[in-house]
Parts: C-alpha cells; sequence; structure tokens
C-alpha cells in the first residue's frame, strides 16, 4: 500500500507522538537504574533511536509535501509583475498569438537574431500585456531567448508548480517498495524546493549592514520532460532540463555560465545549483551585487554507462553555444562572460567553442576527461583573446584516465589553477577545500591574484600515471566506438585504484572479464593485458617504496636500491596472482636477478653514466633506475 501523503499535518502529529514517548525513555532507564534491573530494559536505547529517526523523517516528508499552492497569479507577483489584465480568461492569446508569428518568421534565423526579435517584440508590449502571455503560455516564455528574465522567471514558477502537483498525485499513488518510489520523491522534493524561497545574504546598499534576505528562485530554463531516462523502471520521468539564475543578469558586469558533467537530472540539481551560490559568495561569504551565475544543466546528460560516448556533448555543445548566444541580448553590452565547466561539461564546452561559441571572455575546465583528441593545446581554439584556465585535484580520476583526450591541465599553454585541499572528482566548489577561491578569482577578472601549480601525475598520487597508462594501453588497441561499448565498466576499475581500494594485480580479473563480456579479448590478448597490468603494478610498488623509504629519512641512493628490488619483487608476484602455471619460474628467476642487481648496487658499482643520461632524457629518479636496471 501506498504512503498517503496528502495530509502532512497528519504525518507532523505522528511525530509529534513518537517526540513525546521518546521523551519518556530517558525518565524510564533512571528508574530502572535506580531499581538495578537496568540490564532488563536494554531495548529501551535502540527504541529511543528509531523513534527520534523516525520523527525526523515524517517532519522531513512533511515539510515536502508542505509546499504552497500557488496561483499563476500569485507566480507574477513573486517578480513584480501586474495581474490584473492576466485575470481575464483568454486575455493572453493575442499576444501569444503575435509571439509566434514572430518565432515562425525567425525560424531559421541564428540565435541571437531570433532572441533579438522575441526581445523586440516582448518589450513592445506593456507590463500588463506582458504578464497575461506569461499566464497563457507560461511553458513557451519560460524557455524561450530573448524574453526579459524576469518574465522567463514568473512562468518558469508557474510551469514548476504545475509540475510538482503532477508529480505529487503520481508519487500518492506509488507504492513505497516500488522501484520508482525513490526517484520520484526525490522529484517532488526538488520541485518543491524550487517553489520554495532561497536565504541571500547581501549588503543592504542603503546601510552597507549585511542582511538576510527571502527572494524567489529564479529560473531561466524548465523542461521536466526533455532528455532521456536513464532506468525505465527507477526514473519514470525524463532526467529534465533545467538553469537556475543567482543574481541580476540584466545589470552584472561579471556573468558565468556553469556546465555540469554526467549523471546531472532534475531531481538532483540541487546539489549542483548549490555550487552556484559558493562561486558567488565574496570572502566574507556575501553574495557579490555585480554578478550573476547560470547554472545551466540544459543539455542530455550521459550517465556513466555512456560517458565515454562523446555524442552527447556534440548535441549539448551546440545547445551551449545556441543559448549563450540567446540569452546575450539580455545582458550588459560589456558584461564580461565566463564558462565554468566539470567533468563531461568541459567537453560539452570544447564542441561548443568549436562550433563557434566565440563571444565568451575566460574558460576554466575542471576535472577534464579531454577536450576531445583534435584539441591538444589551447592553441586549437583558435580562440586568441580568451582567457583559458584549468583545474585537475589530487585524486580526480577522471583527469588521469584522460577518456577523451589530453587532460587540459597538461597544456603547455594554459594556466593551471591550484586546487587546495580539494580531493577526488567533486571538491571543486566546496567552500572549505580551496578551489573555489581561484574559481571566484577568475570570475571577478582578478587575475592577478591567482595562485597556479604545475603538479605532476606522481607527485599528487603515486597510482595516477599507471591508470593513465593502463587507459592508454586499451584506447591503442579499441577503436572509439569499442571503447564506447565498454561503457563505465573500467571507470570503476580506475576509481578504485586511485582510492586505494584495490591494487594494480587486483584489476586484472575484472578488466579480463571486462574485455571477455564485450567481446573483446581479439583485440586485447590476455597475455598482453596480464603483462602490461603487471608491469604497471610493479612500477606502483617501486615509486611507493622510494616515497616511503625517504619519508622514513633513508638516503636517495638506499630508497632507490629497494625501489629496484621492490620492483622485480612485486613483477614476480604480480605474475604469479595473475599467470601462476606459467610463470612461476620467471617470476623466481626475476626475484633472484634482482636480488643480484641491488648486491651490485650496494657495492657501489652502479652506471652512474647510463643512470644519469636517463634523468637528462625527462626520467625521474625512480624511473631511471628501473631502466638501468629492469631485466625484461
Amino acid at each position: 500500500m501506498g504512503m498517503v501523503l496528502a495530509d502532512p499535518a497528519m504525518l507532523e502529529k505522528l511525530a509529534a507522538s513518537m517526540d513525546r514517548t521518546a521523551g519518556e525513555i530517558p525518565a524510564l532507564r533512571r528508574k530502572a537504574s535506580e531499581l538495578d534491573v537496568l540490564s532488563q530494559v536494554g531495548h529501551l536505547s535502540p527504541l529511543l533511536s528509531y523513534l527520534n529517526e523516525t520523527a525526523r523523517e515524517l517532519r522531513k516528508k512533511a515539510r515536502i509535501l508542505r509546499t504552497p499552492s500557488e496561483s499563476p497569479f500569485g507566480a507574477l507577483a513573486q517578480y513584480g509583475l501586474p495581474a490584473g489584465l492576466a485575470r481575464k480568461p483568454g486575455a493572453g492569446k493575442e499576444f501569444e498569438t503575435g509571439l509566434k508569428k514572430v518565432l515562425a518568421k525567425f525560424e531559421t534565423a541564428v540565435p541571437e537574431a531570433r532572441a533579438r526579435a522575441v526581445k523586440e517584440y516582448v518589450e513592445g508590449l506593456t507590463p500588463e500585456q506582458q504578464a497575461a502571455l506569461v499566464v497563457a503560455d507560461p511553458a513557451t516564455v519560460g524557455n524561450l531567448d530573448g524574453v526579459p528574465p524576469p518574465l522567463r522567471f514568473a512562468a518558469n514558477r508557474i510551469s514548476i508548480q504545475r509540475q510538482y502537483e503532477k508529480e505529487k498525485r503520481l508519487l500518492e499513488r506509488l507504492p513505497e517498495n516500488s522501484p520508482a518510489f525513490a526517484r520520484s520523491l526525490a522529484r517532488v522534493k526538488a520541485l518543491g524546493q524550487f517553489l520554495s524561497p532561497r536565504i541571500q545574504k547581501i549588503v543592504d546598499p542603503g546601510t552597507g549592514k549585511v542582511v538576510r534576505r527571502e527572494i524567489p528562485r529564479q529560473f531561466l530554463v524548465f523542461q521536466p520532460d526533455a532528455g532521456s531516462i536513464a532506468h525505465s523502471q527507477s526514473s519514470p520521468f525524463a532526467d529534465g532540463k533545467i538553469a537556475e539564475v543567482l543574481g541580476d543578469l540584466e545589470t552584472a558586469k561579471d556573468v558565468a555560465f556553469r556546465v555540469p558533467g554526467v549523471t546531472n537530472r532534475l531531481d538532483n540539481f540541487q546539489s549542483f545549483a548549490d555550487g552556484g551560490v559558493e562561486l558567488l559568495l565574496n570572502g566574507d561569504r556575501v553574495e557579490r551585487s555585480d554578478g550573476a551565475v547560470i547554472s545551466w544543466l540544459g543539455y542530455d546528460t550521459p550517465e556513466l554507462g555512456d560517458s565515454v560516448d562523446p555524442a552527447k556533448a556534440e548535441v549539448g555543445g551546440e545547445e551551449l553555444r545556441a543559448f549563450r548566444r540567446g540569452v546575450g541580448v539580455n545582458l550588459r553590452l560589456d558584461a564580461k562572460v565566463g564558462i565554468f565547466a566539470h567533468s563531461y561539461g568541459t567537453l560539452v564546452t570544447s564542441k561548443a567553442l568549436q562550433a563557434g561559441m566565440e563571444d565568451v571572455d575566460k574558460v576554466v575546465f575542471m576535472g577534464s576527461p579531454g577536450l576531445g583528441p583534435n584539441i591538444r593545446s589551447v592553441k586549437d581554439f583558435h580562440l586568441p583573446n580568451v582567457r583559458f584556465y584549468a583545474m585537475r585535484a589530487e585524486g580526480d580520476t577522471v583527469s588521469y584516465t584522460q577518456g577523451h583526450g589530453p587532460d587540459p591541465a597538461d597544456f603547455p599553454d594554459i594556466t593551471r589553477l591550484d586546487t587546495g585541499a580539494a580531493f577526488g572528482h567533486s571538491q571543486y566548489y566546496d567552500g572549505k577545500a580551496g578551489a573555489i577561491l581561484g574559481l571566484r578569482q577568475v570570475f571577478a577578472g582578478q587575475y592577478d591574484a591567482l595562485k597556479s601549480t604545475d603538479s605532476t601525475l606522481d607527485e599528487e598520487m603515486i597510482g595516477a600515471t599507471e591508470v593513465r597508462s593502463l587507459v592508454g594501453f586499451l584506447q591503442e588497441r579499441l577503436t572509439p566506438e569499442e571503447v564506447a561499448r565498454l561503457g563505465g565498466d573500467i571507470d570503476p576499475i580506475a576509481q578504485g585504484i586511485v582510492n586505494g581500494q584495490m591494487g594494480f594485480t587486483d584489476v586484472s580479473g575484472p578488466l579480463y572479464e571486462t574485455l571477455k563480456d564485450h567481446d573483446l579479448l581479439d583485440k586485447v590478448p590476455p597475455r598482453e593485458l596480464f603483462s602490461e597490468v603487471n608491469s604497471l603494478a610493479s612500477d606502483v610498488a617501486a615509486k611507493e617504496t622510494y616515497k616511503g623509504m625517504l619519508k622514513g629519512g633513508s638516503s636517495e641512493s638506499k630508497a632507490l636500491l629497494y625501489a629496484g628490488a621492490t620492483k622485480a619483487a612485486s613483477w614476480g608476484l604480480a605474475e604469479v596472482v595473475t599467470q601462476p602455471v606459467e610463470v612461476v619460474a620467471k617470476s623466481t628467476r626475476a626475484v633472484n636477478n634482482w636480488t643480484q642487481f641491488a648486491e651490485v648496487l650496494a657495492e657501489g658499482d652502479l652506471n652512474t653514466e647510463t643512470w644519469k643520461k636517463s634523468l637528462d632524457k625527462g626520467s625521474d629518479a625512480v624511473t631511471a633506475t628501473i631502466d638501468l636496471l629492469n631485466p625484461f
């Protein structure tokens, strides 16, 4: 039976009843202690936890369902639009017809020309007529470039209210054990959040004091049925498209377009939107009055399984280019525009730039999987007046794997920004991790204050170089279509290595099974696969030994000696793990050979000339020693 969701008051009363019961338990425990029978009432502690947790969940669901019902006229009032004419039935039909004529006339025009024509038509109407148009066709007005932002905000609020009510009715009919219940509940919660005011912390221009105020949220795009359906059973709705504006878009001197990566949808949009708030804050965590941020989820983002396919980036790039040009008619002529792209969104941005999105001043690529195989430097964009920046946080597997081409953080002609204490793929907008400082400085045009970095993969994390090599090994043997077929199977393997959840010797089996499942073992023979994995595993072991011994106070020569011996031993052990029957003898010989080399090193017979030549070619100390001593 489905949960009765139509009465939040009932849920709150039930939660209050649980609170009263929970409040009596401490007194019962004290009484039991006085009577020396505390051991007989051990069930009271877990009961207290259950009551408290359940009461919290009931209140959470009640809050979701208490989103106020609002009429279209209430939505107009939220953005200062008059509702007089709009209240008359059919009053907006005339203006809706006029708008459709404009759209038909400019159907094949470039985005900015079409947007300017729309802007001219809508601004030619009186405020009352504009409001009537919003009520007559909110779905069109809310998503139409050229329409003044306040009108789009009001139109989308009307559409969100209607979608909220529709999806809430559907949710009420779903049993809690339905595969679609969790996603549907998340959608209803998200829609409710969109209708609720946000708290803005600003400096009052009149008093100069910092104040907090509730303001309605501002959505420039709302298309709940757009995009693909990630999982048909658990996702009864399409992923949706949505874009939110923070700040005054028409007066801002700095405007940021944020472009997200994979698995972003309407139901989890709030998490992405929170990053926009962080970007707009200054050092005192007060919102800038001269900036505007657009968190744009305006393309069909891929799931993990199809993130290696560039197809959605191609389409998304065209959509981003058109959106940027269309919105441009509502910006100040001297506004500085920045694109802040993350993950797969960097590929989308790359496609947009290559398709002609030239009207930007600065671009930041964060955690990029690559910008396409044809983009190997900033010069390849042929945009000399655009400032380009890149960020790669320590432990960011997406950047390490380079699934879509060279990592822009390694481009010779890009400015790579420091990421502070940010770790992994999702902390670039974290207010405490440090990377956000550089993003805010780029946004505000404070270029002289930027802090750059040039750390290598090995300096960031031992194993990162080998992860990149492993992915490159597979890409060399497979076509892009075959790589796409592997889907997201390789991604969790790479993440497991970087996160320390598995070693390189642990990945041989999963990789073998993945290639086998996709019928690709003819392209990547098991012997070659195991040999590559073993080689990379031994490199990791050597580097870990070298780093650990230096940290422990050993000399560099001793650390190099033991790193070399570790490489040999780990190679042998790795082969025993991956190919136990065929290579035991070879493994034993390898370890014995390395023992002899170690003895030579200990006696001071290291061929320093060969070692120095390797260093001169750009190798690090450990790699130079490996090159000198590797018997394979």
